[in-house]
């Protein structure tokens, strides 16, 4: 027992001697991983020889190393590595790179490996977005990626930008991208149902702070997935997930102002009399425009902008809470938006919940739940006159501030509203105003649109074996449009009126998938996908409109009026059904060879049967050149981090925009001398189909210099037929409509580059810029025989724009003028030889210079209002705790019908000008582009049809975003539970470089319609803004 002791006694004295020898020989390394914002990063590994850790979820690690160490590895995908001098603290910033092959990119129904796809997808980080203030993600994608062209329509808020993935692709159809959240598609500006004032875009449910990643889906192999949904490109959000790891919260929050900026400026109340009564005794009347004057006895001056415009307060805020065990993970969050726009009582408010939970309930199954619940109310009191469908409202703010009478006042000397009826007084002037009065609609009048607005969806996954994953996904989009709307009976001839509608919008998605993936003999990497898919939409809507209100107290549709008529009923039901089979192949060999392919075969409801089904498929190549051994021989891997090339080819369908019923013909319930009775109101066409768009797309991809440029360039062909056209019918047959018809087709090709260099810099100054670039060509190739052309108005009223074959879409169509005569002031008009005539608005004549009459000219083929060019340039520079971000965005090559500009020059009745009016034609040899002015006169300064002289040049580079932001020293708030903070000041929309004479060229009176872009009627300006707002996470 004694030797057993004395035995044990010399080995723990020989272990202590070998310990003590041992640890003289190590060190102990500790640190923090932090990203460009000094926020830590979590599953960074840092390795040095075989030694290796992760940094935990506050970015801090520790490394035990032999005393010889002395380079340290820090390693995590998206990231640059980092190879340092081995220090006992150390502080380390990792950087993003957007090359880097082994990144795990988000694709249609799954994920893949950057390396081992041969599509092209551009990917875009939350993170780049999430601060910036507008009031949904789409917005906020301007200049981010090549192919993607965002046009921010004007200021109104919540007004849904025009997007468009590689050109526009249908003439009849939506050029919206398909928007899949989550896995779910959901409803996008197509499906706004906003029967109000105040626009309204669904995808603003979304917060902005719960996205993890956007990825734009440009090509075939990327899109053919998807199938009849594909033509427009396909956009996934993928929202944030719980991390392994304690509980982390995070609170955002930015508060700001906005103003209008690059306003029209109308000519003041003693302008105004001379121009008006100028007007008058050019066409021989008398005047009819005198001053009135304020309490004070000075002459009234009223800047209309001032009552009709303001600077807009807002906030933000958004709290999450995210962590997770090795069997389950979670992120909750919970935001408020308040944002006021430039139009006064314009705002949008929202309110918004997301929770997402995954569970490993073992080894072979997971499951898991997500889902979203928003409340937005979309608010107005007056029509802007400046969303798809009013830019001709009578009284739209954006005409309202050109064309209102300056020498009048919105109040009378005893401070009542000056109206005469129904209508602004007219003051002094004998000419009566037919303008109503706007302050009287912002104090009285309301509207809103309001949106509850449900996404979510619940999942189950089996993985019987490591290589095989069989996967459910159920998924549900809810979405409910509440309006209502008051006018005061101070602007109702027949007293107070309200209306209220509601719409419903429903829609489930099954999806079940089924996924191998395998790697053979460590060159052979397979991964094969099999999945069905059925979708159902549901749409139910219904109103009730009452006027005549019997007593001034009812401000809504629950009071006492005396008449009532149903309002949106008539349509507004309806149904379709989507069923689906779809595969996806990848196969790579050796790392080097990538081969892809996919199918899908949807049937869909709309269409009559043998109809009903159609297939599309896409097959791809790509091949990474630099896993050649000649590659390295040659040393050419010192030059390249990479250099692959790709191409793909494939077809792709639309649906967006066919009717429910398009294929059916159709009968409606009437009353026939008060009996039942149906009527014919819908001829079908059994023949109808899905568009078809023929994909090609090659690119490459290279890097240089240790990944310190890296580039990525693209040439694309997208041939589209069976476009549908609406055919008219011979009166002889009695069809109630126009047929729908798969005739035409129309193809977009272009070029695209994205350049991003991230110098390597030591000391504490970094420096990342990209910028992309697109040039896209847009041709339509032919339509019906029984169609020369199709022309397009805005707002049903003014034909600006035509389609034709040899043309792109949407080209301006407007009458030929030159100028102005310097002898008579009278506007030149050209005739189809091109001959010179001179309109005269008092005979109603055209005269060409040897005095013989000519007749009125018609309309040619204009301008292009498609840009050619368009991108972004952003730079990202840091020095120690601060960092400025600049984002530039420009679009070149197209023009912008300024339909604005005619409307400030009109010389009808009351209606003002705009400043420019004062470089008019007074005497003989005046050179000038405005034409002598003469009351009534709305045809030579093109408000009767547009004409060219107001075709300008759109081409723009624009300031887009600037940001500056502090990182707080993470040492200092650590001891106080504060892992990181961020505080920064932003602006939006800074400067413009623009020859354009308007507020803005980047405008869309048309929405996100297709053939009547390039056009600025009577669109308020777009909003600046400057905000302050605070990163903090515990």
């Amino acid at each position: 027992m004694r030797k057993l002791m004395h035995c044990t006694m010399l080995l723990l004295f020989l272990f202590g001697c070998f310990t003590n020898i041992n640890g003289q020989q190590s060190k102990t390394v500790t640190g923090v991983v932090l990203n460009e914002k000094n926020e830590p990063l979590e599953g960074v590994t840092v390795a040095s020889g075989k030694r290796s850790t992760t940094t935990s979820e506050d970015g801090h690690f520790q490394l035990t190393l032999p005393l010889s160490s002395t380079k340290i590895v820090f390693h995590l995908v998206g990231f640059d590595s980092k190879n340092l001098e081995i220090q006992p603290e150390m502080k380390v910033i990792m950087t993003t790179v957007k090359s880097d092959v082994s990144e795990i990119v988000v694709v249609g129904y799954g994920t893949q490996k950057k390396s081992t796809i041969a599509g092209s997808i551009s990917s875009i980080k939350g993170s780049v977005i999430e601060d910036q203030p507008v009031t949904s993600f789409d917005a906020a994608l301007t200049g981010q990626a090549p192919g993607v062209q965002i046009t921010s329509a004007n200021g109104v808020v919540n007004n849904p930008p025009v997007f468009r993935i590689r050109g526009t692709n249908s003439i009849s159809l939506s050029s919206y991208p398909l928007i899949v959240i989550d896995g779910v598609p959901t409803f996008t500006a197509e499906n706004s149902m906003s029967n109000t004032d105040a626009a309204n875009n669904p995808l603003s449910s979304v917060n902005m702070d719960d996205i993890e990643s956007i990825n734009v889906l440009k090509d075939a192999a990327a899109t053919a997935i998807y199938g009849s949904r594909a033509a427009n490109g396909v956009v996934l959000i993928t929202t944030k997930r719980g991390k392994l790891g304690n509980a982390k919260v995070n609170y955002d929050v930015w508060a700001g102002i906005v103003k209008p900026y690059r306003m029209w400026q109308a000519v003041s109340g003693q302008q105004m009399m001379e121009i008006k009564n100028e007007a008058l005794e050019n066409a021989g009347q008398a005047d009819a425009f005198f001053p009135s004057y304020d309490a004070s006895g000075n002459v009234i001056s009223t800047n209309w902008n001032d009552y009709l415009y303001r600077t807009g307060y807002s906030n933000n805020h958004t709290v999450s809470v995210s962590g997770g065990t090795e069997k389950t993970k979670y992120y909750i969050s919970a935001g408020y938006s308040n944002q006021a726009g430039i139009i006064r009582k314009n705002g949008f408010e929202r309110k918004n919940v997301r929770f997402n939970l995954d569970h490993r309930a073992s080894r072979i199954l997971s499951l898991g739940i997500n889902g979203s619940y928003s409340n937005e109310n979309n608010t107005a009191a007056l029509s802007s006159g400046s969303v798809s469908g009013a830019a001709f409202a009578s009284y739209g703010i954006g005409r309202l501030g050109i064309s209102l009478p300056t020498n009048i006042s919105p109040y009378n000397l005893d401070g009542s509203y000056n109206i005469n009826g129904t209508a602004l007084g007219s003051g002094n002037n004998t000419i009566a105003s037919n303008w109503l009065n706007p302050v009287v609609a912002f104090d009285q009048n309301k509207q809103s649109t309001e949106n509850n607005h449900f996404q979510g969806n619940i999942y189950l996954q089996v993985k019987p074996i490591h290589d095989i994953a069989l996967k459910t996904v159920y998924g549900m989009d809810y979405l409910n449009i509440d309006n209502s709307s008051y006018t005061s009976y101070l602007l109702n001839t027949t007293g107070g009126s309200s209306s209220a509608t509601l719409n419903k919008n429903k829609r489930w998605v099954w999806t079940s998938t089924g996924e191998y993936s395998h790697i053979f003999g460590g060159k052979h990497d397979l991964d094969f996908l099999v999945g069905t898919e059925q979708q159902y939409t549901y749409y139910y809507g219904f109103g009730l409109s009452r006027s005549a209100a019997t007593d001034d107290y009812y401000t809504n549709i629950n009071g006492g009026y005396g008449t009532n008529a149903s309002t949106n009923t008539d349509g507004n039901r309806g149904e379709n059904y989507l069923v689906s089979i779809f595969s996806r192949l990848a196969y790579t060999y050796d790392k080097k060879y990538i081969l892809g392919a996919s199918y899908r075969r949807d049937g869909y409801s709309a269409f009559a049967p043998g109809k009903k089904y159609g297939n599309f498929w896409s097959a791809s190549v790509a091949y990474d050149i630099t896993k050649e051994n000649f590659w390295h021989t040659a040393g050419l891997d010192k030059v390249f981090g990479n250099f692959r090339i790709r191409s793909s080819y494939g077809t792709v369908g639309n649906v967006s925009g066919i009717g429910n019923y398009a294929s059916a013909s159709l009968y409606s319930s009437t009353l026939y001398n008060t009996n039942a009775a149906l009527v014919f109101n819908q001829a079908g066409n059994p023949n109808l189909t899905w568009e078809t768009s023929k994909k090609f797309d090659v690119g490459l991809e290279f890097s240089l210099f240790d990944n310190v440029l890296s580039t990525e360039l693209s040439y694309y062909n997208n041939n589209v037929d069976g476009l549908i056209l609406n055919l008219t019918q011979s009166a002889s047959t009695g069809l109630p409509n126009s047929i729908p018809t798969n005739v035409g087709s129309l193809y977009n090709r272009g070029l695209e580059a994205s350049f991003n260099v991230a110098p390597k810099m030591s000391g504490p100054f970094t420096w990342h810029t990209n910028f992309n670039f697109t040039y896209n060509k847009n041709m339509v190739t032919s339509l019906d025989p029984s169609l020369t052309s199709i022309t397009v108005s805005t707002s049903s009223l003014e034909t600006d724009n035509i389609i034709k074959e040899g043309y792109a879409l949407g080209m301006l169509y407007l009458i030929p003028t030159d100028g102005v005569d310097p002898a008579t002031g009278l506007r030149i008009f050209l005739d189809p030889d091109g001959k010179k005539m001179t309109y005269n608005f008092l005979t109603k004549q055209y005269l060409y210079a040897d005095g013989t009459a000519g007749t009125a000219p018609t309309r040619v083929m204009s301008k292009n209002t498609m840009p050619k060019f368009y991108g972004g340039w952003t730079n990202n520079f840091r020095y120690g705790n601060f960092d400025l971000n600049v984002l530039v965005t420009y679009q070149l090559g197209f023009y912008v019908y300024n339909g604005s500009r005619a409307t400030g020059l009109d010389n009808r009745s009351a209606w003002n000008n705009i400043e420019e009016v004062m470089n008019r034609w007074q005497k003989a040899g005046d050179i000038t582009v405005i034409p002598k002015v003469v009351a009534g006169d709305n045809v030579s300064n093109g408000s009767a049809n547009p004409i060219t002289q107001w075709a300008e040049k759109g081409d723009f580079a624009k300031l887009k975003n600037v940001s500056l932001g502090y990182n707080f020293n993470n040492a200092i708030f650590h001891k106080i539970g504060i892992s990181n903070a961020r505080f920064y000041v932003s602006a939006q929309n800074l400067a413009i470089v623009t020859g354009y004479t308007g507020p803005d060229p980047e405008v869309s009176s048309n929405g996100n319609g297709t053939g009547n872009q390039g056009i600025d009627k009577n669109s308020v300006p777009n909003a600046r803004t400057y905000t302050v707002g605070l990163n903090i996470g515990f």
